[in-house]
Parts: structure tokens; sequence; C-alpha cells
């Protein structure tokens, strides 16, 4: 689910931040912009699964079920909770920071690499691909290891958009396309919520708590030990360039 989510917000969280900063005219209009995605960082994770609810599940999955799968109606294909809503609600909600960590990232490139690429004959995309968005990377390494710590420990929104108590069978198989978008899943979060706070007997739960609970904690750092290897092995790269 974070894989998928990563994939998802890390091109849309660029495009916006390198329009914001890059292309747009700063004014009045690309002011407000910026003051709505720094409120949407701050808007409860609750509140994006009733979004995802809504309109990933109820709207976008029931249109393509009338579409592409009318035979199998009533019975909801893409119209019910999840992999892929949930991976979509979990990007709308890092989503302000990736935007907010890669705009950092382009701000910080010195003016003079940039008019030196332009003097050189380089177009104005060109030197945004070859030379500002690599020295940027870091940046977006670190937008992309905040995005993942927050989306990897989020529980109620997906308990509306996709995780289950016991998922029938795993989203990912040997079957083609072995990626199963439309199943739900299973979560450690949730089962933590589901094992602690709703077992008939607390205590004899207990220990398996603490067990997912490590898990869930080791899986969180391992991913962001991997990440901040790669923004590290990005920033020695370029460092001389920016200096």
């Amino acid at each position: 689910m974070v894989l998928v989510m990563a994939v998802i917000v890390t091109p849309f969280g660029i495009l916006a931040a390198v329009y914001l900063r890059e292309y747009a005219t700063q004014g009045v209009f690309t002011r407000a912009i910026r003051v709505a995605v720094n409120n949407l960082a701050g808007v409860p994770s609750i509140v994006y699964g009733v979004f995802g609810l809504g309109f990933f599940v109820y709207f976008l999955g029931g249109n393509i079920d009338q579409l592409f799968y009318p035979e199998v109606l009533p019975a909801p294909t893409f119209g019910t909770p999840g992999l892929l809503w949930a991976s979509l609600t979990l990007a709308l909600l890092s989503l302000p920071v990736v935007i907010v960590s890669t705009e950092e990232g382009l701000s910080r490139v010195p003016r003079a690499v940039r008019e030196g690429s332009l003097a050189l004959g380089a177009t104005k995309a060109e030197t945004l691909w070859r030379v500002v968005l690599p020295m940027a990377s870091p940046a977006m390494m670190t937008g992309m290891i905040l995005a993942v710590a927050r989306a990897a420990g989020e529980v109620a929104p997906l308990m509306l958009v996709g995780v289950v108590k016991l998922a029938p069978s795993l989203p990912v198989d040997f079957n083609a396309p072995f990626l199963h978008l439309d199943r739900k899943f299973m979560h450690m979060g949730f089962h933590i919520y589901d094992v602690g706070f709703q077992s008939p007997n607390v205590e004899a739960a207990r220990p398996l708590v603490y067990a997912t609970a490590l898990m869930l904690v080791v899986v969180i750092v391992v991913m962001n030990l991997a990440a901040i290897r790669i923004r590290n092995n990005l920033r020695e790269k370029y460092r001389a360039l920016e200096n």
C-alpha cells in the first residue's frame, strides 16, 4: 500500500512544486495555493478517509463498474473499498508534504547554476530536467521520507477505504495481473487496534499487540533508513555542483 502510494504521490507532488516554483506567476493566486497546501497538511486524516470513501470509492469506483464491469453489477468490483482507493487516499493525505519539501529544494538551487545552463544554450525545460531537479533530488527524498512515515502509520482513513480485519486473499499473488488493486487488505496498525481493544480477552492478546507494534515500527524504520541512504548518496553526488 505504501509503495503504491509513493508511486502515485511522487510525480504529482513534484509536478505541482515545479509549477509553483518555476512557472507560476508569483502573485495572489499562487500565494493562495500555497496557503491551501499548508492547510491541507493539517487536516485530520479521518477527513481524508471520508473524502476517499465518497469520491474515490462511490463516485470513481461506481462509474468504473458501470463502464467496464456492468455484467457483475450490483456486486461491486471497484465500487467498494480496496487497495487502490486506500493508496490514493494516502497519496492525497501526504501530497502537501511532498510539495512543500520539493519547493524548498528547488528554492535552494543557486541562481548562478540556472543562468550558467541557459548561457550555454540549454532551454528552460532542459535546465530544469538536467540541472535543477537532480540538485533538488535530496529535498524530494526528504519529502518522500516524511510522506512514507506519515502514511505507513495512518489507520483512521484506511478503516473507510479498504482495510479489513481478515482479508480472504492477499492483494499480491502469482496470478495475473499479480497486483490486485481492487482487493481489500489487512494492515498492522488496524490489527493493533482490533486485537488490543476489540478482543474479548485483552490480557491474552497483549503479547500479540506488542509484537505487531514492534513489527510495524521495524518496517517503518527500515523503509526510512533506505530512503535516507538514497538521499545522502544524492546529496554527496551534487554537493560539489552546489558549491
